[in-house]
């Protein structure tokens, strides 16, 4: 994929400083196409909570285990030119802290102002429009560098996350960059920066998220299929492999009907069935038949 050749210092420059670096319509459609192909039968066959094939969380519908599903999402996110361009962002050797393909099923009325809390980066792939309509994130520049005081943070109830009151802070609606582009855009960004969704009507949108760590750091597991595997080079296992467990991420002890099944977000099992059961009765965005041949 040549296109990622383009990551030069300048762009290497600004994701240092902005925390974050978007890139519209980056990624080629054949790519983006034979990913939406290669996940549209994971879209299909669901089930309330196994992190095997994809489960409803809430609005969001996951694939968690994209080893298993697709060679040609784990190839882009293993580019060689990639891969070089976070080696200068980390100055070393980067690992995959997971991969995950991510599709809103449901609109929201907005995901607030929050951070990560985080070191690393996330890259997301849009694999369709990034649009208002739909839901595109959107970042406050430079705050990866900034605190979070506790007179700006809002505290939901019943809600673990900590979001962020930006009239509270020195940063104003002016230091805001907007994702936006086709399918193929691309915005690669500092974990730990201020970032939100804002309202949108459309559900359907389709992410593939990757998180990148310094090597050795804590990871999920990744799963991968034996003929994925053997189609990789030694580089690519070792961005892949060369990794430390995670005890609190979840594993493949956290599927079907287990009873702690996702105790690390603290969602107990009815509610998600009632997610699933509220995805099958009213959700508008049921893949169709466009992939089946």
């Amino acid at each position: 994929m040549k296109e990622f050749d383009n990551l030069n210092n300048k762009y290497l420059e600004n994701l240092k400083e902005d925390g974050v670096l978007i890139l519209p319509n980056f990624v080629p459609q054949e790519s983006i196409q034979t990913i939406r192909k290669d996940a549209f039968n994971w879209h299909k066959n669901i089930n309330f909570n196994n992190r095997l094939s994809s489960f409803i969380l809430g609005n969001n519908q996951w694939i968690e285990h994209v080893g298993l599903c697709s060679l040609t999402a784990l190839k882009l996110a293993m580019n060689s030119s990639l891969i070089k361009f976070l080696c200068s962002y980390f100055e070393s050797p980067p690992i995959i802290g997971s991969i995950s393909i991510q599709k809103k099923v449901f609109a929201e009325k907005e995901l607030p102002l929050h951070s990560d809390m985080g070191n690393g980066l996330a890259m997301f792939v849009y694999l369709t429009d990034a649009a208002e309509k739909s839901g595109a994130t959107e970042f406050v520049r430079k705050s990866h560098n900034s605190e979070i005081s506790q007179e700006s943070k809002i505290i939901r109830k019943n809600n673990d996350a900590v979001y962020i009151d930006i009239n509270k802070t020195s940063f104003s609606s002016s230091d805001i960059i907007k994702t936006r582009g086709g399918p193929g855009t691309v915005a690669i960004f500092h974990r730990g920066i201020w970032h939100k969704v804002p309202k949108f009507s459309i559900p359907g949108r389709e992410v593939l998220i990757i998180q990148y760590f310094e090597s050795q750091s804590p990871s999920k597991d990744h799963l991968i299929k034996k003929s994925f595997l053997n189609a990789l080079s030694e580089e690519e296992k070792g961005i892949l492999f060369n990794q430390l467990s995670c005890a609190s991420s979840p594993s493949l002890l956290e599927l079907g009907n287990d009873p702690n099944a996702l105790g690390v977000y603290n969602i107990p099992q009815w509610k998600m069935i009632l997610y699933y059961l509220r995805y099958k009765l009213f959700s508008k965005a049921k893949p169709r038949s466009q992939f089946n041949n």
